[in-house]
């Protein structure tokens, strides 16, 4: 973040100020934004009162668009009260409905349903004191890629003349060969996104760095969340990179391998605090922990959980600092192990005593 005290010409900081707003009210020079998402579940309001000065952008699952741009979905009050108490900002995600592929096609095709959505989008903002939106249009056809763009950028400079910003969650890419994803990913939701299209528009992006298509283990190993940071960063510049983190595990068979449910760490820490567990341990290959344990029931199978825990957190925090990334975008709040609260508060407290050397 720029240090607005050094600037010389008052007249330039106001200017800058209202065309740019800040986008985070407690960031250092040098730690990274946080961006958490927030569904309206009991455990994620509470985590987000108890955690919420460790937040720079409330990110809520609000907001819904049918395929001719009707604006729907109603905020959950006590989260914008919880965020506007401590003076966090909010940026709600606006999703296409059902993240159906045929409709939002028809939404990409159709100039007045655009406009309708916009227009309902400013309002919404304006009442509510959104900073913007961040839109999270998924399982797009690759062939309205162009489209996509297209609409990225008429949006971006719909809000930019509204004083509000736009952020854009993208699906992960660590390579240009469709042969590189698994069966149907390029098609129907990777291809979609043109990183340096989209990058060049939006005010930054969320990279969603999880859901490896390819992997038989974890959501997000280290080694393909370095490979997407590789390919990331070679097509948007860093700082407009929220490199996106999961807090949810995959639960596989561990005889067949196949993914058999998504869970938080509130259920596998449970697990291990019990000792319920088969095995559990660490891989330094793939840089995430894992868990074996019994399904629940007489005849229950063999589970591995691969999860996240403040290690593996940590591990991925020092590689978006480590590439002066703007900083992360983590789903979702209230599934997260308690314990990588310390490891942020530890980041923006080492950050706060370089910043002011």
């Amino acid at each position: 973040m720029l240090n607005f005290l050094c600037m010389k010409s008052f007249v330039f900081i106001t200017i800058f100020i209202l065309i740019f707003p800040c986008v985070s009210r407690a960031q250092t020079s040098a730690s990274p934004q946080a961006l958490l998402y927030v569904q309206n579940s009991t455990r994620a309001i509470n985590s987000l009162r108890e955690h919420i000065s460790s937040v720079d952008i409330v990110a809520p699952q609000t907001y819904v668009t049918n395929s001719k741009g009707k604006l729907m979905g109603k905020p959950n009050k006590e989260i914008l009260s919880i965020a506007q108490t401590a003076g966090a900002h909010i940026m709600p995600l606006v999703s296409n409905q059902g993240f159906n592929q045929k409709k939002i096609d028809e939404f990409l095709k159709d100039t007045n349903a655009q406009n309708a959505l916009l227009a309902s989008l400013v309002t919404e903002a304006q009442t509510q004191k959104y900073i913007g939106y961040q839109y999270d249009f998924e399982h797009i056809a690759v062939s309205d890629r162009d489209v996509y763009s297209a609409f990225i950028a008429k949006s971006a400079t719909y809000f930019h003349g509204n004083n509000l910003q736009l952020s854009v969650a993208i699906a992960p890419i660590h390579s240009e060969n469709p042969n590189d994803f698994g069966p149907g990913s390029w098609q129907n939701w990777t291809g979609a996104f043109d990183y340096p299209a989209i990058g060049a528009s939006a005010d930054f992006v969320s990279v969603m760095a999880y859901d490896d298509s390819n992997s038989v283990g974890p959501t997000a190993s280290l080694p393909w969340v370095t490979q997407v940071a590789n390919y990331t960063l070679a097509h948007i510049p860093a700082n407009k990179v929220s490199f996106g983190i999961p807090f949810y595990a995959w639960v596989r068979n561990t005889a067949t391998g196949k993914r058999v449910e998504i869970t938080g760490y509130p259920v596998l820490g449970s697990i291990i605090d019990n000792g319920t567990y088969i095995d559990k341990g660490w891989s330094d290959t793939l840089g995430v922990p894992w868990i074996t344990f019994k399904a629940k029931g007489k005849h229950g199978k063999v589970l591995t959980a691969w999860y996240e825990d403040a290690q593996s957190f940590q591990k991925k925090i020092n590689l978006i600092k480590t590439n002066n990334m703007r900083g992360y975008s983590a789903w979702a709040i209230g599934q997260e192990d308690p314990k990588i609260w310390n490891v942020i508060a530890q980041t923006r407290s080492s950050d706060a005593q370089v910043a002011v050397k």
